[in-house]
C-alpha cells in the first residue's frame, strides 16, 4: 500500500511539473516599441572585442523550434517586454528559429521530474554546483563542436571551463557567478583604528573584537549559521584556510560505493576555530543568522565585517536603496598558512538539453552565446538596465571570460555601474592575479553535505557547552548512513 502511494504522489509530482511547464511556456510574442541603437550606442558597443563569427544559416536554414527558460512572468512588463524584442532580433536574423519561453526557476527537485517527464526545455539553466551532475546523467548535450569553432576556450575563465568540461569535452555555458568574500564596513574599521580588512585569520579575531560594540548591538564578524545549507557553504570556505581539502569531502572505494571523510583534523581545527569567535572572543552575533539576515545585519550596520557572496551587493542595493554604498568594500577571504585565499561561488549555467536534435542544439547555442557576445546586446542590455531603477550594475562578481574581451567589458560597464566599483579592488585584483583559488563545489550529494555542516555549524555556536570533535564524528556517521549509503 505504501509504494502505491508514493507511485501515486511520484506521479502526481511529475504531472504537476509538466503543467507548470506547459502553462509557463509561451510563443515569443510581438512587441510594438523596438530599441533603437543611438550612434553613441553603436561607438560603445565598437568598443567590444568581435567574439562569434555568427553562421550564416542556423540548421542549414530548416525550421527549427527552442524552448528557452528565463523569460520573465506578466508581472513584470517592462522585463518581458525587453526579453521578447532581444529575441524578436534573434529571430530576425535568423527567421527559421523559433523561440518559446519559459519562465521555470531551476530546483533541483522539480527538475528531477522534468527529467522523468522528459520535459527539459532545450535551452534550461542549472547551479555552479550542478554540470558533473548533469553530465554524469547525460542530460546535457556536448557544445564542444560550437566552442572549437568559435575559439571560445580562449576567450572563458580556463576555471569555469574546466567546470563544465569532462574528457575535453564542454556541455556548459557560464552566464554569472559570484565566489565568496570577506564584505566590511569602511566606517566602522576605521573608527576602531584600521584602514584596511584583515588579511589572515589572526587580524580578523584582533579587528573583530575591536569593532564589536554591544552596547551598540555591533558584532564585529558574521556568517551564516542558521544549520542551513549555507551555512555549510561558509564553514567549508572557512575550513579550507585550516588545510581542509575538497578531496576530504567524501571518497569513491574501489567498489563504486563513496565514503565520508569530512571528519578531518583541519575541518575540526576550523570548528574550534568558529567556537572560539563565539564563545571566547565574543565577536559574532548573538542569533544565529542564514543567507538573507546575515546580508541584512551587514548592510544595517551591525556587523562590521561578514563573509558574504559578491552577487549579494545586488540585493543589499534594491532592498536598502537609501543605503551609502561608498561605505563597505569587499576583500578576499583571510589567507591560510600557506598565503593563499580560497572561496568557493555559486551561480547559473547553461545547458542544452541531450534529447535535443542537432539543429535544436545549434540554434540554442548560438542565442546563447549571441546574448552574451553581440556587442549590441551588451549595450543595450545596460541601457534597458539605466532606466530600470531596481537594476545594480558593478556589483563585485566572478570574472566569466579572460583577456581583452573581459577587460572591454568591465571597462563598459564601470561606465553604467551605480555601485562603488573601486571598492572591490582587493576582491577583483586577487582573482585576476591568481592569489584567490575558486575551490570546485562536491559533485556527489554536495548540498546534503552542506546541510550536514550547516547543522554542526548551527549547534556549536548555540551551545557553549557543544563538543565540535563529537558532533563532527556523528555527522559524518549520519551523511553516511542517511545519504551516501542509499546512493545507486
Amino acid at each position: 500500500m505504501k509504494n502505491v502511494f508514493l507511485y501515486v504522489m511520484g506521479f502526481l509530482l511529475i504531472a504537476a511539473v509538466i503543467f507548470a511547464i506547459s502553462r509557463n511556456t509561451k510563443q515569443v510574442e510581438k512587441t510594438s516599441t523596438p530599441f533603437v541603437l543611438t550612434d553613441e550606442m553603436i561607438a560603445e558597443s565598437k568598443t567590444l572585442p568581435k567574439v562569434l563569427n555568427m553562421p550564416e544559416k542556423i540548421a542549414g536554414g530548416r525550421p527549427v523550434g527552442i524552448t528557452v527558460v528565463g523569460i520573465p512572468p506578466d508581472s513584470q512588463p517592462a522585463l518581458l517586454d525587453a526579453w521578447n524584442a532581444q529575441t524578436e532580433r534573434f529571430q530576425k536574423l535568423y527567421p527559421n528559429v523559433k523561440i518559446q519561453g519559459s519562465d521555470y526557476a531551476y530546483a533541483p527537485d522539480s527538475f528531477a521530474a522534468l527529467v522523468t517527464g522528459n520535459q527539459v526545455p532545450t535551452l534550461f539553466q542549472v547551479y555552479l554546483t550542478d554540470p558533473g551532475k548533469m553530465i554524469e546523467q547525460g542530460i546535457c548535450a556536448d557544445l564542444s563542436s560550437v566552442f572549437e569553432a568559435q575559439k571560445l576556450d580562449k576567450v572563458y575563465n580556463s576555471r569555469l571551463l574546466s567546470m563544465v568540461s569532462k574528457n575535453g569535452k564542454v556541455y556548459g555555458i557560464p552566464m554569472k557567478v559570484y565566489t565568496i568574500g570577506l564584505a566590511y564596513n569602511i566606517k566602522l574599521l576605521k573608527e576602531a583604528g584600521f584602514d584596511a580588512p584583515p588579511t589572515t585569520w589572526e587580524e580578523l579575531i584582533t579587528i573583530a573584537k575591536k569593532t564589536t560594540n554591544r552596547d551598540y548591538g555591533i558584532a564585529g564578524f558574521s556568517f551564516i549559521t542558521d544549520g542551513a545549507n549555507a551555512g555549510g557553504w561558509h564553514m567549508t570556505v572557512i575550513a579550507y584556510d585550516f588545510g581542509f581539502k575538497d578531496t576530504d569531502i567524501i571518497e569513491r572505494q574501489p567498489n563504486g560505493k563513496y565514503k565520508a571523510c569530512f571528519n578531518t583534523p583541519p575541518m575540526l581545527t576550523a570548528l574550534n576555530f568558529v567556537k572560539d569567535l563565539r564563545w571566547t572572543h565574543d565577536v559574532l552575533p548573538r542569533e544565529n543568522l542564514g543567507w538573507e539576515t546575515n546580508g541584512q545585519a551587514f548592510a544595517t550596520g551591525r556587523v562590521a565585517i561578514a563573509i558574504m557572496a559578491g552577487d549579494q551587493f545586488i540585493t543589499i542595493r534594491q532592498n536598502f536603496p537609501d543605503l551609502d554604498m561608498s561605505n563597505i568594500g569587499f576583500a578576499p577571504l583571510p589567507v591560510g598558512s600557506d598565503g593563499i585565499s580560497r572561496t568557493l561561488g555559486g551561480g547559473d549555467i547553461a545547458m542544452i538539453n541531450s534529447n535535443a536534435t542537432a539543429d535544436q542544439i545549434e540554434a540554442a547555442a548560438y542565442y546563447r552565446l549571441w546574448t552574451y557576445f553581440d556587442p549590441n546586446e551588451t549595450v543595450i542590455h545596460f541601457q534597458i538596465g539605466k532606466q530600470d531603477p531596481t537594476t545594480v550594475v558593478g556589483a563585485p562578481l566572478y570574472p566569466l571570460y579572460t583577456g581583452i574581451f573581459q577587460e572591454a567589458g568591465s571597462a563598459l560597464e564601470r561606465q553604467y555601474a551605480n555601485l562603488p566599483v573601486d571598492n572591490y579592488k582587493l576582491y577583483m585584483d586577487g582573482i585576476i592575479s591568481g592569489k584567490v583559488i575558486m575551490m570546485s563545489e562536491p559533485v556527489i550529494a554536495g548540498q546534503e553535505y552542506y546541510l550536514a555542516m550547516g547543522q554542526v555549524v548551527g549547534r556549536i555556536v548555540a551551545d557553549k557547552n557543544a563538543d565540535p570533535a563529537a558532533i563532527l564524528e556523528k555527522a559524518a556517521e549520519t551523511y553516511q548512513s542517511n545519504v551516501l549509503d542509499l546512493m545507486k
